[in-house]
């Protein structure tokens, strides 16, 4: 037996290996906008603030990118190989690595983990389409994982010292956390999280630090703000970012969305659980389930079927599937519903990380590519499992569960991107 599953993990080890680096030179492209991405925004971003640092700053908004100048500073400036395209986005492919071998310390730390086993755990992140398709096209979300990673790192040595905290650790939880902001606007999550969970739990020394340094952190935000006038416009039209593409108007309608990707990616952990389908969980589906067909009953949520930007993998298997019977979709999101909830149960903080995971209710459209890795950063590194799910965890067979399920998934959008719906 213990033959069998040190087979497996070696297959699975090969296949994501392998199939991250042969999907680079093959210019995998899963994810569908993400080489008109780069071509249009961050390539011409990163060239032009090579050119005139200063007109680029002031000018940022013109160029149509919807992320922070971060990302495009760092690579115009501190990046040996963004003189060419292909060489950059090799870079990018072979930083964005750096993502899994953090993630795998935290996980190992956190659940005791063998380092075999945290690291195949983290590779996971190389099977994944979004990830990859950011990576072999050289787009700046990686690197805003990458930094919030490292700030979760330091941050759960703080919750392991918990009172006795270094200033370091604190200092160095605020920079990561900072650095992921001005890279991607919505990784504000994690600030708002720490700030809100020093808050109630009454840290108060570590929340006079924290608020310190982020305010610190928060000069060069207050620059840009300054020097743009207020927050970007996008391109030379009148589209204001924060105003027509990020608002708090769009949240009651994205939440139903959101659960349905929550559910997604959480459903590995939910084979952890004993006794999942009792009779209470049942009684408690069931109810959110018909309170769903209740509003759906008045066309509430007729709004999803004319999303074609975005919506997530179960909106599009319900479009493909059931064309306007959204049953499916609101089951599956009623699933997801229910798995929030029981986390909820778990801990306080686990409230204060959901309700912090609002923020990307925000977007005019929600896409998949905003939580991915994200929630499996979330699942993994910050919320509190509860003690069934840590014992399991460490058994073989779920860690080829996971890998099963995601494999599952990169084959599936494989197929979906270039055989059911291609690329134009």
């Amino acid at each position: 037996m213990k033959s069998k599953h040190f087979t497996l993990k070696n297959f699975f080890f090969f296949l994501f290996i392998s199939s991250y680096i042969s999907g680079f030179f093959l210019r995998e492209n899963i994810a569908g906008g993400a080489e008109t991405d780069f071509l249009n925004f961050t390539w011409p971003l990163i060239i032009s603030f090579k050119e005139n640092f200063h007109f680029t700053l002031k000018n940022y908004g013109s160029f149509g990118e919807g992320s922070l100048p971060l990302f495009h500073i760092i690579n115009a400036y501190l990046n040996p190989l963004s003189f060419n395209q292909f060489f950059f986005q090799g870079s990018i492919t072979l930083i964005s690595v750096l993502n899994v071998i953090i993630f795998s310390q935290i996980i190992e730390k956190k659940f005791q983990l063998k380092k075999k086993d945290a690291l195949l755990y983290s590779c996971i992140f190389l099977i994944l389409p979004f990830f990859r398709s950011s990576a072999f096209w050289g787009i700046t979300e990686n690197f805003g994982w990458l930094f919030l990673l490292i700030s979760i790192k330091y941050y759960n040595i703080l919750e392991q010292k918990k009172s006795k905290g270094k200033q370091i650790d604190i200092f160095l939880t605020c920079l990561f956390s900072s650095l992921a902001l001005y890279i991607r606007p919505y990784l504000v999550f994690f600030p708002v999280f720490f700030i809100l969970k020093t808050l109630i739990y009454r840290e108060y020394n570590l929340l006079k630090s924290s608020v310190i340094f982020y305010l610190i952190f928060s000069i060069p935000g207050i620059y840009l703000i300054y020097i743009w006038g207020g927050i970007f416009k996008i391109g030379e039209s009148e589209i204001n970012l924060l105003k027509d593409y990020h608002n708090p108007k769009f949240i009651i309608k994205n939440l139903i969305i959101f659960s349905s990707l929550f559910f997604f990616y959480s459903l590995p952990f939910e084979f952890l659980k004993k006794n999942y389908l009792n009779k209470k969980v049942i009684f408690v589906f069931s109810c959110v389930f018909i309170f769903l067909l209740f509003i759906n009953y008045f066309e509430i949520f007729n709004y999803l079927n004319l999303i074609k930007i975005g919506g997530g993998i179960f909106l599009k298997i319900n479009q493909f599937l059931f064309g306007e019977n959204l049953i499916f979709f609101l089951a599956i999101s009623a699933l997801g519903i229910l798995v929030i909830f029981k986390y909820s149960l778990i801990s306080k903080k686990n409230n204060i990380i959901l309700i912090s995971l609002i923020v990307f209710c925000f977007p005019k459209y929600i896409l998949q590519e905003y939580f991915e890795p994200l929630i499996l950063i979330i699942l993994f590194g910050l919320i509190d499992l509860g003690k069934v799910d840590l014992k399991k965890l460490k058994k073989k067979a779920t860690i080829l569960i996971f890998c099963t399920y995601f494999t599952v998934y990169y084959f599936g959008s494989f197929v979906y991107r270039y055989f059911v719906y291609p690329i134009s």
